[in-house]
């Protein structure tokens, strides 16, 4: 794939160990050495301390365990990566499809567990302006009539926190950054924490994770469910396409596996 893509997704955590989760990711993270206020990204800021000081094997280690230590406290995590380009999509629309790929089958998951959640979103850049927009738009998707799912299973309007101050968002920057390169083609250095990944993304009724956990569009791109997932059928409702399938593009692996 190019790079014109956009991933958006979140990481589910069940509100009793939240507390835990936090505690131990600030664990792993002085056990590396990691100041008490880094943020631990995957992209980290040129300058800062994990840029400087924590590279290689180590960073690996420190990232694996920290994704491992999600999975053991029952995190789930959706996925949707999109490429607006291929659909002639403006970048910012684009976005706002991808947000809504995941916040629906966010809702579908809480609803068959008969759950409601609260979002935390990363702060957006730009300040107090750019933040109040963000929200206004998330309350204006509760509110729409085509969302009505939506309202049932968000108990409050999106919240928003500085994510250097949020373990739990520093680890759905990981768990994002690192399928959205999966999916792109950039698996050099994604592949390795991968496997940890996948076993969080969400899996439907028949245990498959295309379409469910991760969402990739357009549908031009459905083949990627095998190569990165190992998935060998798409289901929808009560049809199956087997894949890869011959008509679309990314046939052959061209290096897209693990």
């Amino acid at each position: 794939m190019g790079a014109n893509i956009l991933g958006f997704g979140g990481v589910l955590v069940s509100g009793d160990r939240l507390r835990s989760l936090g505690a131990e990711v600030d664990k792993i993270a002085s056990g590396f050495g990691i100041p008490a206020n880094e943020e631990i990204k995957w992209s980290p800021r040129k300058g800062s301390w994990i840029y400087d000081k924590l590279k290689g094997d180590e960073r690996q280690a420190c990232y694996s365990s920290i994704l491992q230590c999600a999975v053991e406290h029952g995190c789930q995590a959706v996925v949707a990566v999109l490429d607006y380009e291929m659909r002639n999509l403006k970048q910012e629309w684009g976005f706002e499809r991808s947000v809504d790929y995941a916040l629906e089958r966010i809702s579908t998951y809480l609803s068959n567990v008969r759950e409601e959640a609260v979002i935390v979103a990363d702060h957006p850049a730009g300040g107090h302006k750019q933040s109040e927009k963000f929200i206004v738009a998330f309350a204006e998707r509760l509110a729409s009539e085509h969302n009505h799912l939506l309202a049932d299973t968000f108990a409050l309007n999106m919240l928003t926190a500085h994510s250097h101050m949020v373990r739990h968002l520093q680890i759905a920057d990981l768990v994002v950054a690192i399928t959205t390169a999966m999916v792109a083609g950039q698996v050099k250095y994604a592949a390795p924490y991968f496997k940890i990944v996948r076993e969080m993304l969400l899996k439907n009724a028949t245990g498959y994770i295309g379409g469910c956990g991760l969402k990739v569009y357009p549908d031009r791109l459905i083949n990627l469910y095998h190569w990165v997932l190992g998935d060998d059928l798409l289901v929808r409702g009560n049809t199956g396409w087997a894949l890869p399938y011959p008509k679309l593009l990314y046939v052959k692996d061209d290096g897209l596996s693990p």
